[in-house]
Order: structure tokens, then sequence, then C-alpha cells
């Protein structure tokens, strides 16, 4: 057997998703180093760990004179998550490498591979066990595919328009196996098998790319899944140089004398596009069509309006940006809005809520189209500001006393901020706070019908739409960091960062709060004081958490652990014990002799409980109450 030597090209890394390129060593083809750029982005992100598995790598370079782009993908799990797969597709889509201001379709070549996740939708028709019968008879899965959710999304254009693959696929399902077996999955879930990974290329030229394999290796049992792999002959341009100059002057003669024949012309489907009401982080998708009705093939791509970056408002996105048309072809493009918290927080300053741009089509060599884009927000508790608190009516002892009979959402003419984490916290103490675990996969289905029913208040019983604890927990953490304002003031943030460690001295902060950042913030301790007594596991969730109360992302590790060092203070140190002992701190402020002695008593004091508080050990603990009256 022949071995050949192999260099590195190109290895990029997101989180689990890895992307290697090689290139034989005596291989004749050539990739020049500055045409190599990498591009990444995360689909999966989770408040719980800060980023999830999920998500899109993608590596251009240039082939001899040919570019070509190879995207590594890892769409979302879970048998009912289909939308988010194709919300995933769109958005790694949007991937541009800024080395060479292009995207993914401005290559020659793409090939687009990974865990895409897509399942088999039998509608009842076939079982579990029919499907895993019919696996097991031999190569013909004719009879399976009809069934697979990517072809069905693929002939609906809803995605990987114009990508390739074999209509019929001679291997076994890729997923779901018993780890170390090629043993369908025998745990509880009894995972259906399917074709999850896949490997699909797109190309300008029909015959530029052709396969010669596609098949998975059955004999690797490292993972849950079987690998998949293909071999495929690529025809790449060589130009010679010598000639490009002839070439060049020629075709600008030509193409001078073409444009004076006939000037691109398009029809688009539709002048305008209006998405009528859409919600906080739900996507909304429209599809338009664009056909070449000229005598010439059409290039075209989305442009920034003037001043302006970006070729849409943030809320908007469109797939593909940009495309060419052969005489008569046609081309769907879809246009996504997604509202995140950034834009929810800008809605909420306007007197409406409607979101307006205008997507600006310039066809190369011809004129530009204008094209309208409109929606209408419907606000929600998710992305509200503090502000609203003041008008909401609602006092905090509502929603702070769980054991109340009384339920704050009956009180409530409008859902608020207070009614949501009163609804959230409840359910996860109906729960059991000891259920929560923390590695489940988060599932957005479960976060939009939660998020529906803390905005209406129908269902009023929130484990009706959602099972799951870890689901709950994560709903709750993403509302609380979808506030545009942070429970701990940015004009205190320095003070608490100094006294961290000090309980007296942190609540004392605490104090000077505004009273609806401050009584948010003293439900979020007393939520975590009992989550973490519950489940050993959350402790693991505390950074994530005091970053939440800051408002502030990850950033210097010393940063970091000055925040988490407050957030454990407030933890550890119960405001009903401390209180006493901030008011004999005020009261010395004036003494700086006798008072110091005193005030040192105090925090000695205070420091024994900390301490038991660390331990978990009950026996050590005090009666501060008997201290402070000593």
């Amino acid at each position: 057997m022949t071995t050949h030597r192999s260099n590195k090209v190109e290895a990029v890394r997101l989180v689990g998703i890895l992307l290697v390129i090689f290139k034989r060593s005596d291989s004749p083809f050539r990739i020049p180093p500055d045409s190599i750029h990498s591009a990444r982005i995360a689909t999966g992100i989770q408040l719980i760990s800060r980023m999830g598995n999920k998500g899109g790598i993608a590596v251009s370079l240039k082939l001899n004179d040919s570019f070509l782009c190879f995207v590594n993908a890892h769409f979302a799990a879970g048998s009912d998550e289909l939308d988010k797969r194709n919300q995933d597709y769109r958005e790694i889509s949007q991937i541009r490498f800024n080395g060479i201001n292009k995207s993914l379709f401005d290559h020659d070549i793409i090939f687009w591979f990974g865990d895409l996740n897509y399942r088999l939708n039998t509608e009842n028709i076939l079982s579990n066990e029919d499907i895993r019968e019919l696996c097991s008879k031999g190569k013909n899965y004719k009879s399976l595919m009809i069934f697979d959710t990517l072809k069905q999304q693929q002939k609906l254009g809803l995605v990987f328009t114009e990508f390739n693959e074999p209509d019929q696929l001679n291997f076994r399902p890729s997923y779901k196996y018993d780890p170390g077996t090629s043993n369908w999955d025998s745990s509880d879930k009894m995972r259906c098998p399917a074709w999850c990974d896949r490997i699909l290329w797109w190309c300008e030229s029909g015959d530029q790319v052709v396969q010669i394999f596609y098949d998975s290796v059955n004999e690797i049992t490292l993972s849950d899944h079987k690998p998949v792999r293909a071999l495929f002959n690529v025809t790449v341009r060589e130009i010679d140089k010598s000639k490009i100059k002839a070439i060049y002057e020629d075709a600008i003669r030509e193409a001078d004398k073409r444009l004076n024949e006939a000037l691109p012309q398009i029809w688009i489907s539709d002048q305008e596009v209006n998405f009528g009401d859409v919600y906080f982080f739900e996507s909304s998708v429209r599809n338009i069509t664009i056909r070449n009705v000229g005598k010439t093939k059409v290039a075209f791509s989305f442009i920034p309006q003037p001043n302006q970056s970006n070729i849409s408002a943030s809320w908007l996105s469109v797939t593909p940006p940009n495309s060419l048309l052969k005489l008569g072809a046609a081309c769907s493009l879809s246009l996504q809005v997604l509202v995140d918290k950034r834009v929810a927080w800008t809605v909420q300053e306007k007197e409406n809520d409607q979101l307006s741009d205008i997507l600006v089509l310039r066809l190369d060599h011809g004129r530009d189209y204008f094209i309208p884009v409109t929606a209408v927000y419907q606000k929600s508790v998710f992305g509200s500001s503090f502000s609203d608190i003041v008008h909401s009516g609602i006092h905090f002892s509502q929603l702070v006393n769980v054991d109340s009979e009384r339920s704050i959402i009956s009180s409530s003419p409008t859902t608020s901020i207070y009614s949501a984490m009163y609804r959230l916290i409840e359910q996860l103490r109906k729960f059991g706070l000891n259920n929560i675990h923390f590695d489940d996969i988060s599932k957005h289905s479960e976060f939009i019908a939660l998020r529906k029913a803390l905005d209406t208040g129908i269902p009023s019983d929130l484990s009706s739409v959602c099972k799951s604890p870890f689901n709950m927990f994560n709903t709750f953490l993403r509302l609380l960091d979808s506030f545009k304002d942070p429970m701990i003031p940015f004009s205190m943030q320095v003070d608490c960062l100094r006294v961290r460690g000090n309980g007296p001295r942190c609540w004392a902060c605490v104090e000077k709060f505004p009273i609806e950042n401050r009584s948010i913030l003293e439900c979020y301790i007393d939520f975590t004081r009992d989550l973490i007594t519950a489940n050993a596991d959350a402790l693991s969730q505390l950074q994530v958490m005091a970053d939440i109360a800051f408002k502030s992302d990850q950033g210097e590790r010393t940063e970091d652990l000055q925040r988490l060092k407050f957030f454990e203070t407030l933890i550890g140190f119960p405001k009903e014990i401390v209180s006493e002992g901030i008011e004999n701190l005020k009261l010395l402020e004036n003494d700086r002799t006798d008072g110091d002695l005193i005030r040192e008593l105090i925090e000695d004091v205070m420091a024994l409980h900390w301490l038991t508080w660390e331990r978990g050990d009950k026996r050590l603990q005090i009666n501060l109450r008997r201290h402070w009256e000593a």
C-alpha cells in the first residue's frame, strides 16, 4: 500500500466542532497561504454553559485559480427541533470572511458537511421497530428516503437550495448506536435511526464536482454516530497568465457590446414584505422569488444603504445574500426576522412597535431595487426594563412570598417582570430544585412555549408546556439576562466589588440600590441560596449567575472572580441575619476610636457565619442574634 505525506493547510475549532484541511505534499495543485481564511458562528449559545456545541465553522481557500469553501456544521438536536435546524442553516449561511469580504456563496464550490441532525418523519406510518428492521435488510433504503426531513425541506426550498446529494443513500443511518458497538440505541430513549451526518456540495457549474463514493464507516465505534465519508473529482481553473491581458481586453470589448445590447432584467415576486406580528427570539421567515427575465445572465447582491456597514438591520437576515441567475432561472430568497434582547431594548425606547428596513438589491451592470421590509414586534417581558416595574403596581412582597395562596398573576392587569419571575421560581420549586440537571440539552421549542405563557398568562400551569426543570431554569436565566438594566446598577458596581467578602458592607451597598433593582436582586439571591442548598451541582453555575447580576460578559479572570466573590458573599450572609449588623455599622461610622474595635467584633462574627455556610456543618452554626444582644 502506497503512503503519502500530507501537510496541514488549516485547522479551525468551535467548542466540539473541528475542521482540518490537509494537502498531499506531492500534489501539483497550489494553495496560496494568503488565500486561506476562516470564520465561525455559534448557534447553540446557552447562558448555562456560555456556549453550546452547535454552530458552524468555515474555511475559504484558493485551489489554483478556483475558490473553494468548506463548512462543518452541527445543527440543533431533538426530533421536534426541525424549525431550529432550519434556522441554524440560515444563520450559518450568513458567514462572511472578513479578510476577503466574501460570503459562502461567493465561492466556486462549497462543501457543507457535519451532524445536521435531520431525522426521519414517518408520520406514524412506520414504527421505530419497522425502521430498524428495514435498515437491517441490506442496502436498499429507498423506502425510507421519502421520510428524510432534510430532503423534504430541500424540496420545499427552505434549506440547502441548489445543494447536491445523491437522491438515494446506500449506507445505514449514521445515528444512533450504542457507543463501542454497531448496535442500534438500546437506552431508555430508544432513538430512531436517522441519517443525521451528511455531506452536500454546491457549485456554479453542474459538472465541476463529481462524487466518486459516499458511505459510512461501520467499523468505527467511538461514538453514538457513525462517521460519513465521500470522495470527489473536482475540476478547478488554471489561468494562463500570459494570455490574461489579451483575454481581459477582449472581454471588456465584448462586455461593452453586450451591455449595450441587453441590460439585465429581473422579476421580483414581492415588491415589499410585511412579516406582521413577530415575537422575542422566535424566528419568522418569508420567501420571495427572483427570476431572470432578461437576455443575459444576472448576478445580484444585496448592498448596504448609504452610511451603513451591513446589508440589513440586525433583526433581519437574507439567505442567500447574493447569487447568479442563468437565462430564465429563478432563485428563492429566505428573509428571516429574529428579535434578540438588544433589538427588544431599542423597540422599548420607541413610541411604536414597528420594525422597518429597506433592502437594496443591486444587479451587476444594472439597476438597484428597493424592497421595504416591515414587522410589528409584540413586546414581551423578555427584553424589558426595570422602569416598567415602577408602573406595574405590584409590590415585591407578592413575588418573594412563594407560600402565599394569592397568585400575582391574578392581581396584575398585565404580565410583568415580577409575575414572570414568580411563575418560573414557583414552578422550579414544584419540580424540585434537586431535579435540575445542568448537563441536559436546552430545547428552543420549550423556551418559545414558556415565553408565550409568561407573556399571555396562558396556560397558568407552566409545567403543561415545559416538562424539563433544566429548560425552565435556562428560561429563568435568559429572562434575567434579557433585562436592559443590570440588577446591580453600573454606578454601584465598583463600590460593591471593593467590599466583596464582607457581608455587612455588601448588604449596605445593596441598600443603596433603587427599590426595583434591590427587590429583584434579593429575590435572585434567595432563590440561588435555596438552589445550591438543594442541588450541589448548581455551584458550577454561580459564575454565570453572578455575571448576569452584573450584566457583564466573561473577561479577565480577576474580574470574574471578584464578581463571583461578591455574589457568594450575598448568598452566604442572609440579609435578615446581617441587617442588625448593618445598622450597628452605620451607628459606628462617626466613631473612629472605640467603634473600630466593636466593628471588628461584628465582622468577625459574620465571618464565622460565612465559614459555616461554606463548610455546611450545621453543628458549627451560631446564633448571631445572641451575639448582637451580647
